[in-house]
């Protein structure tokens, strides 16, 4: 026997109808959750900071106010260093004042472009608007984000080199002996591994692993099912990014949990204001995030030189000189 199928799926057009009606009547608060709860779940998924360092929206008595200026910032302290010592029974150990380290994190504001349209025109959208808004709006915040904490990053590392900690390592080939090298360095610094972070072009190297070195389940799950289904390398959960422009495609980081790296606040998560005025109906949306990486130690950088080598084997099949 067949029977039809009843469906609540609206058209795009009376969506966009309805988002316009609620401005008309008066609704613009509820028009604006509306998108904000979809624009906030886009965020967490688009920004790789955010699955680095989970985003803690702060409360008005936990921000802290700028010494000299009115600027909001968050100082969070550091764990104190301590030592202990072999004392007879009838000694003690030395007495010592410690002192509790402190580092500051400051906000900053990211916006999209302000997009204005008649609402005789929204209405002609065969696209759900809240869907362009996400698109067209959200994620160039979560490329600020990124681009933000790439920057600090790299800057961390170039500094650090000065200091000969070793925090970058190169690579000839993609293979368990590069990220073994990466690894080594962190736990030699007495720091534990949370994740790591790749282009997704990178992270496909992992389809030429060799079966016969790493066998021949994950070469066969590789075949059938891709990386796509990865979430780790190596033990290690891997956050890939397709932002190839901010993260360096030939190069994977490794970084420390967060309760060792650092911290990622929010003032305000990200946020669709709307305003009408007669037909004209302006709309965009911003953020309140701030990024602070409280201990540099906690970052380590392995250099490949080109994509296609892998085991030893580049793009043309010749064996590479490790």
């Amino acid at each position: 026997m067949s029977y039809k199928t009843e469906t609540s799926q609206m058209s795009a057009q009376f969506i966009n109808s309805s988002f316009v009606r609620k401005l008309e009547e008066g609704r613009t608060k509820e028009a604006a959750v509306e998108g904000s709860a979809f624009i906030r779940e886009l965020v967490r998924q688009e920004s790789y900071a955010r699955e680095i360092i989970q985003p803690v929206l702060l409360q008005d008595d936990e921000v802290d106010r700028d010494e000299h200026t009115d600027e909001p910032k968050k100082i969070i302290e550091k764990e104190p260093d301590s030592t202990a010592t072999f004392v007879q029974f009838a000694g003690s150990g030395p007495r010592t004042w410690f002192k509790g380290a402190r580092y500051a994190v400051y906000f900053g504001k990211v916006e999209s472009q302000h997009f204005t349209k008649s609402k005789f025109q929204l209405m002609t959208y065969v696209n759900d608007i809240r869907k362009i808004l996400a698109d067209n709006s959200v994620k160039d915040l979560s490329d600020q984000e990124d681009k933000k904490f790439q920057a600090t990053v790299d800057d961390i590392l170039a500094s650090n080199d000065a200091l000969a900690l070793g925090q970058t390592t190169n690579a000839a080939v993609f293979n368990a002996s590069a990220f073994k090298a990466g690894f080594q360095k962190m736990v030699s610094r007495r720091l534990p591994i949370g994740k790591m972070t790749m282009c997704k072009e990178l992270f496909y190297e992992a389809l030429d692993l060799r079966a016969d070195i790493y066998g021949n389940d994950v070469a066969s799950k590789h075949y059938y099912e891709g990386v796509e289904s990865e979430t780790k390398l190596f033990g290690i959960p891997v956050i890939t990014t397709i932002k190839r422009s901010i993260h360096n495609p030939n190069s994977v980081y490794i970084y420390a949990p967060e309760n060792y790296l650092g911290n990622f606040f929010l003032l305000q998560d990200a946020t669709l204001f709307i305003k009408q005025e007669a037909d004209v109906i302006t709309f965009w949306t911003y953020a309140a995030p701030g990024i602070g990486i409280g201990n540099t130690k906690s970052i380590q950088k392995i250099v490949f030189p080109t994509l296609g080598d892998v085991d030893g084997q580049s793009v043309d099949g010749k064996a590479q000189n490790p």
